[in-house]
């Protein structure tokens, strides 16, 4: 099997074992927001949204460094991984044992304080999923990981929906999906100890040569989500708390969109890096171009379909009190396709270890994002930080651009992107012209006019879907 086809089938299984898992998790996002409202939506989005400021302390980038040291054939892949997830552990028990301490002396009602405890430790197993789906990422083994989410995911929407039956509240709530991390880690650590051997591991070597290499993803990763999740927490303490739920809502909807991208980012990682390691600068330049392009036909039809079917969408998934949010997410989803392009110019500076080039913009981007937060939700309110955080990510991408040109002079070629535009155009004039179906025909409807045009436009490679659908 070539190795793009690996790709395309472990992308195409995670991808379906992931439809699966967002059906389930959407079925379960609107009985909560149903049951909790606006305002006790609020305090779920606060209450996340405070502990990923912890999280940002836990990440030190080490999955896609975990990912990048295994992919050598050079390492010892066990005594890495048990490295990586021992200290991935007790980054995590410090730092998020601390949240609770500290949002004590936030002016938040004692119900967000609550919350934080039982969702931290969630945080904990979330965490190391992280890291370990580096394993199954490197040996393109993505079923089982799709496997274990299917498996958590079932139990994860019993226990919302049981919650909701019995009336238990907002802790009952976030109870379940702490239960949803803790059997993910547990299944994946299952399939991963029949392969190799993992146990709880302290080697200053080894931990020595992760932390002199995730250093500056770690930071990088930092200061991008303190302007990623700055917005929640200074709008939960300027605003209201029915305001941060309408906002976070079409977050929730990014979150799965962004996750699901970075999906198909893991498994391009190790092929990046390897074509590092052998200065292949061709085939890597090749396949940032076939990633770009591939992003692209997801990204700009998803902002033109998001336009014309965002209420709708929000109303069905979230309920009549969100329509708003419909409109929000109009905004944020031209955040989300700049992210998919920024995340994919990030990877492949983090390939040529380049990533330290990258702190400045970060760094700036961090202070500039917060200071536009601090002007304008307090004023403007969800729409303020909606614009900020588009500006946010537009910058990321302009300066990852720039420093891999300055690395290996790649600039991504728009010859497709053209065809891409004009078909999704189309699919956009068809939603205008019959506005008063329902969502799901307006989704098959663009769907398959989208599809369509990409064909006739010539868009599509035929010779690669063959390949890749082969079964030989």
């Amino acid at each position: 099997m070539t190795e793009i086809k690996k790709i395309a089938h472990n992308t195409i299984i995670q991808l379906l074992g992931k439809t699966i898992t967002v059906a389930m998790a959407l079925i379960g996002f609107g009985a909560m927001t149903r049951y909790l409202g606006q305002e006790g939506f609020g305090y779920y989005t606060t209450i996340y949204g405070f502990l990923a400021v912890f999280g940002i302390l836990v990440d030190l980038g080490l999955q896609m460094t975990t990912t990048q040291l295994i992919s050598d054939p050079n390492e010892n892949e066990s005594e890495i991984l048990s490295n990586a997830l021992s200290l991935r552990l007790v980054a995590s028990l410090i730092f998020l044992g601390i949240a609770p301490l500290v949002i004590i002396f936030f002016p938040y009602p004692t119900i967000i304080k609550a919350g934080t405890i039982v969702a931290a430790i969630g945080f904990v197993f979330s965490s190391l999923v992280s890291t370990l789906t580096s394993y199954f990422q490197k040996h393109l083994i993505m079923h089982k990981l799709a496997i274990a989410e299917v498996v958590a995911k079932i139990i994860y929407l019993a226990g919302i929906l049981l919650a909701i039956y019995f009336n238990l509240g907002l802790i009952a709530v976030i109870a379940a999906i702490t239960l949803d991390s803790l059997l993910t880690l547990a299944i994946l650590l299952y399939f991963a100890d029949k392969k190799i051997k993992l146990k709880f591991e302290i080697n200053q070597t080894v931990w020595k040569k992760i932390l002199s290499q995730t250093w500056p993803i770690a930071l990088t990763i930092a200061l991008n989500l303190i302007y990623f999740k700055g917005d929640i927490i200074i709008m939960s303490l300027t605003r209201t708390q029915a305001e941060v739920g309408l906002y976070g809502a079409p977050y929730r909807v990014l979150d799965v969109l962004i996750n699901t991208v970075y999906i198909f980012l893991g498994l391009i990682l190790p092929i990046l890096a390897t074509a590092v390691a052998i200065k292949d600068f061709n085939k890597l330049k090749t396949t940032i171009q076939s990633a770009f392009d591939f992003l692209m036909m997801l990204a700009i039809p998803m902002v033109v379909g998001g336009y014309f079917l965002g209420r709708p969408l929000m109303a069905l998934i979230a309920g009549a009190d969100f329509i708003i949010s419909g409109d929000i997410i109009k905004i944020l989803l031209i955040a989300t396709a700049t992210i998919f392009i920024a995340s994919l110019f990030g990877y492949a500076v983090v390939a040529l270890n380049a990533q330290k080039q990258m702190i400045k913009f970060y760094f700036i981007n961090a202070v500039v994002s917060i200071i536009g937060y601090l002007i304008f939700i307090p004023r403007y309110s969800y729409w303020g930080a909606a614009w900020m955080t588009v500006f946010t990510e537009g910058f990321i991408l302009v300066t990852a651009s720039y420093v891999l040109y300055k690395k290996i002079s790649f600039l991504p070629k728009i010859n497709l992107v053209a065809k891409i535009i004009v078909a999704a155009a189309v699919m956009g004039g068809t939603l205008a012209y019959f506005p008063t179906i329902n969502l799901a025909a307006s989704i098959v409807i663009g769907a398959a006019v989208y599809g369509l045009m990409l064909v006739l436009l010539g868009a599509i490679n035929k010779k690669l879907v063959a390949e890749i659908i082969s079964i030989k």
